[in-house]
């Protein structure tokens, strides 16, 4: 990596926004200054108003080796061990997918859902916990229980509900196949992109666990599955929100069972990406 040890701080910056640009980084300038502004312990904006500050080699070393596993298109979040998620400050690493904007949008959707108070509230493929723990600390009388059929997840999940002080039941298996409910609201971030759409993703998703990413049957194939389960595990009355891909809404709203409401929403960048399955009351 052309990065030479230099005395001071702003030289050294101007190098890594370069370099991330030419790997193809289209906010370099922004992530080199977070790269360095966490691994020094400082402000954005100290970056600039200590730009002659020295640098150990030590430092040198951690910001070098950090910009290099950025170049190698490794998501940001991986590479700072952290990613913000509402309100949060998520620990996330290998093993889980990284919390998107999207999936704050989920948690709006659900948080202003009609219902009992409080809440029962499933949230399905929990994965670093964003989901179950937003909605833990924004609603804080509900119940959530939470579940991944991923071990790895779990464990960060659950080390992310302990640092944040946050009470969620985690449970390991396979979507909500062990457990009986019922909940108000089933909340799901699962697998949706189609097996043929790998080679359209992002280089960044190479890193991230691809059973958390890819799903058969163009990509509805985990959907369907708890679609399926809902009516044993749903209350009366209750709801069942699903992110999913921006062409998907329809395939999503025709898992519905017979009887039950269906509605998609459009996300921020005003694409089809959340539908919700209702029950009707008792």
């Amino acid at each position: 990596m052309p990065m030479d040890a230099l005395p001071t701080l702003l030289p050294l910056l101007d190098k890594a926004r370069a370099f991330l640009a030419g790997k193809g980084i289209a906010n370099a300038r922004r992530e080199a200054e977070w790269i360095f502004a966490e691994t020094l312990g400082l402000q954005r904006i100290d970056l600039y108003t200590g730009f002659d500050r020295p640098l150990t080699p030590a430092e040198v070393d951690r910001l070098r080796d950090r910009t290099t596993r950025r170049g190698k298109r490794e998501p940001l979040a991986y590479v700072l061990g952290r990613q913000p998620f509402r309100s949060l400050d998520l620990a996330v690493g290998p093993g889980v997918l990284v919390p998107r904007p999207e999936t704050e949008e989920l948690v709006d959707v659900a948080l202003g859902l009609p219902g009992p108070e409080p809440r029962r509230v499933l949230d399905v493929g929990t994965g670093s916990g964003a989901i179950a723990l937003a909605v833990r600390q924004e609603r804080p009388t509900w119940s959530v229980t939470a579940t991944d059929a991923s071990a790895a997840a779990l464990t960060i999940a659950r080390g992310n509900a302990e640092r944040l002080g946050l009470a969620v039941d985690f449970h390991h298996g396979d979507l909500a196949n062990h457990l009986s409910g019922p909940f108000d609201l089933v909340l799901a971030n699962l697998p949706y992109v189609a097996e043929g759409e790998r080679a359209l993703c992002d280089p960044e998703t190479a890193f991230e666990p691809a059973e958390a990413l890819f799903s058969p049957d163009q990509g509805v194939a985990h959907m369907a599955r708890l679609a399926a389960d809902l009516p044993r595990i749903l209350a009366p009355g209750g709801f069942a929100v699903f992110e999913h891909g921006f062409r998907q809404g329809e395939a999503v709203r025709g898992l519905a069972p017979v009887g039950w409401t269906a509605e998609t929403r459009r996300d921020g960048a005003g694409q089809e990406r959340i539908t919700i399955l209702g029950r009707p009351g008792a």
